[in-house]
């Protein structure tokens, strides 16, 4: 039975659409979510790419560009973002 719900907790954060946001047509938000779109990952997985990249596009949009090699690139930056949120709801969801 607490297999059932700890996927119920899991899934949760897919029952709630993404909110319009007014930076997402910026021209770097506008790339990552081209670049999030080619990935070749599970649509559940590109879903929360995409919810991040509004969760982060201020802080997308005001941090620099950097060359390669001097820092994370906006894709980098979003996966680190988003595999780190992922760890933590399903740390979450054992430890209760």
């Amino acid at each position: 039975m607490w297999c059932r719900e700890t996927l119920k907790k899991l899934n949760a954060w897919a029952d709630t659409p993404p909110e319009r946001h007014p930076l997402r047509y910026h021209p770097r938000i506008l790339a990552l979510r081209k670049f999030v779109k080619g990935l070749p990952v599970s649509p559940d997985y590109k879903h929360q790419l995409v919810r991040n990249i509004y969760v982060l596009a201020e802080e997308i949009v005001s941090r620099p560009v950097y060359a390669p090699g001097e820092g994370w690139s906006d894709e980098e930056a979003l996966q680190q973002y988003t595999l780190a949120q992922i760890f933590e709801k399903n740390i979450q969801c054992l430890i209760q």
